[in-house]
């Protein structure tokens, strides 16, 4: 993953090129969800072989200080290898700027509706003139910061790195998602299979319409899909149906899995001998 770093491990890497080469070479992306509010628990994920990281600012009560440091954390213990993503609390300018600022190589934007929200994602992610992205006078400096190829400039760099990725979660956002998709700057599709759930009554016959309605849609559009998918038995499937995106494990579940596997087989051990040891009385 490291191939997709720009000249300087501070700016942001190529999350744009790496999405468009899983395509190309037909193949897929697995990644982390950080839920846990932890720069230590980065310093962690940054010696795995994850490819990419989620830090989730939506649903975890981070500060733009905090966020900033996990993400440089990932990317700076990691030598670059990794990149970071961030789920923004929603498509205004300052938690998107934050997060680039940092260096995130992308961003998802969480209740994608309307093509005119996704335009105002795409424009805080891109510096003038394909965007309003405001320059940051106390992010990078004069020196290697500032490496750029020829003729460009590390915001020219900026702007051809950084992914917008609509999360679609409602039934307004999958009804205009043949406009959104047909957006230049639109480079992936997230579903948020809950929210879509609740906004359409948890109708299972509605729900697996609109999902398949979305999958369809980024196939005929040549965009790849995003997604959470935990379950080992739902990968390959989600690849079939173009899920390049994968983030198949998350902290907090890891967390609570490993914690009552662990537990758990204590007791049995414990148990287990318990067991033997009254049959052993018995004999």
């Amino acid at each position: 993953m490291d191939r997709y770093n720009a000249l300087h491990i501070r700016q942001s890497p190529n999350l744009r090129q790496a999405i468009a080469d899983t395509i190309q070479n037909d193949t897929a992306l697995f990644g982390y969800w950080a839920g846990l509010p932890s720069v230590d628990v980065c310093k962690i994920v940054a010696a795995t072989n994850v490819d990419w990281v989620v830090v989730d600012a939506e649903h975890t009560p981070l500060s733009p200080t905090l966020m900033a440091e996990m993400i440089q954390t990932l990317r700076m213990y990691s030598q670059g290898r990794i990149i970071p993503v961030v789920r923004v609390p929603s498509y205004a300018h300052d938690w998107v700027t934050w997060a680039l600022d940092a260096g995130a190589g992308g961003i998802i934007i969480p209740h994608s509706e309307t093509p005119a929200q996704v335009r105002a994602s795409i424009a805080a992610v891109r510096f003038p003139p394909q965007g309003n992205r405001s320059f940051a006078p106390f992010v990078l400096f004069p020196g290697a910061q500032l490496a750029a190829p020829e003729g460009k400039t590390w915001m020219d760099v900026a702007s051809d790195h950084c992914a917008v990725i609509p999360q679609i979660e409602s039934g307004l956002g999958v009804e205009n998602l043949e406009e959104i998709l047909q957006i230049e700057g639109v480079d992936a599709i997230m579903i948020g299979p809950t929210d879509l759930g609740n906004d359409l009554d948890n109708d299972p016959k509605r729900v697996a319409e609109a999902i398949e309605r979305i999958e369809s849609l980024a196939r005929q559009y040549g965009k790849p899909l995003v997604g959470f998918v935990p379950a080992e038995r739902d990968i390959v499937d989600r690849f079939k149906a173009g899920y390049r995106l994968m983030t198949t494990v998350a902290d907090v579940v890891v967390l609570k899995n490993g914690i009552e596997t662990g537990i758990q087989t204590s007791r049995d051990l414990v148990e287990n001998y318990q067991k033997e040891e009254r049959q052993r009385l018995v004999n």
